[in-house]
């Protein structure tokens, strides 16, 4: 009896492993074809959401992360959407999952960041003031139009306990981001609290109509660092959360 249980534990794993290499190799194989990408499967769970769907995170040569839903044979795969309805569960182990594969990338790239995000003005970024003075500095690069970066500011107020924030705006969405974007950097001035500069995010983090004079808002300040950050190879999706400091400068 105890033989038979070993053998058919061992058919077990064997098919298993089998089925995870087809499920790599097809997924490793469609990625390439579809946008050109050579990834490694860093990451594979199944979703609540969705029956036979996975969540997985692919990384590149390079150490950058490609988080995707991916069928159940590996062939096919679409991007994270704001359209798509996840249950609790899932879009916590999403959210967690992205944000620890980031930080494993961003200790191979910390020199490079640093120096990636001194290029910028004080008024590129919206500061807002953690709790008490004696705190860690992160650096949140973040999209108004982002699904996930508008769960980030739900709760920015328990990061605030914790840490001083500064946020910094490169879209991955259309125009509206951008001019959402520019907006609240436009508005900031006036926005003399932290309370205020939240309530202010707030205002521009949901789905919105603009009028006419802001769709014609000059938006070439987040046009730049839009550019200049995701054209550097260091962030490829958002919310990128950077620890900038130990301790308050």
């Amino acid at each position: 009896m105890k033989h038979k249980l070993i053998l058919i534990m061992a058919v077990i794993i064997g098919y298993s492993s089998l089925a995870f290499a087809n499920f790599e190799k097809n997924f490793k194989k469609s990625i390439k074809e579809k946008v050109d990408i050579d990834v490694e499967i860093q990451l594979k769970k199944p979703l609540r959401s969705f029956d036979g769907q996975y969540f997985v995170i692919g990384r590149t040569a390079n150490g950058n992360i490609f988080p995707v839903i991916v069928s159940t044979d590996g062939k096919h795969f679409v991007g994270l959407s704001s359209v798509m309805n996840f249950s609790k569960e899932d879009s916590k182990m999403i959210m967690d999952e992205i944000n620890k594969a980031g930080e494993e990338k961003m200790k191979s790239d910390r020199e490079a960041l640093l120096k990636l995000f001194a290029e910028f003005k004080d008024y590129d970024f919206i500061a807002l003031e953690g709790k008490t003075k004696n705190l860690p500095t992160k650096i949140v690069v973040t999209d108004p139009d982002c699904p996930y970066c508008r769960k980030h500011l739900e709760e920015i107020e328990k990061e605030l306990e914790s840490a001083h924030l500064k946020l910094i705006f490169a879209p991955v969405h259309e125009k509206e981001a951008f001019i959402k974007a520019q907006l609240i950097l436009n508005a900031q001035t006036k926005a003399k609290t932290t309370k205020e500069k939240i309530a202010l995010l707030r205002k521009y983090y949901k789905d919105i109509k603009l009028s006419k004079t802001e769709q014609n808002t000059d938006i070439k300040q987040v046009q730049y660092t839009t550019e200049r950050i995701l054209n550097s190879g260091l962030v490829e999706g958002v919310p990128f959360i950077f620890n900038l400091s130990e301790t308050k400068e």
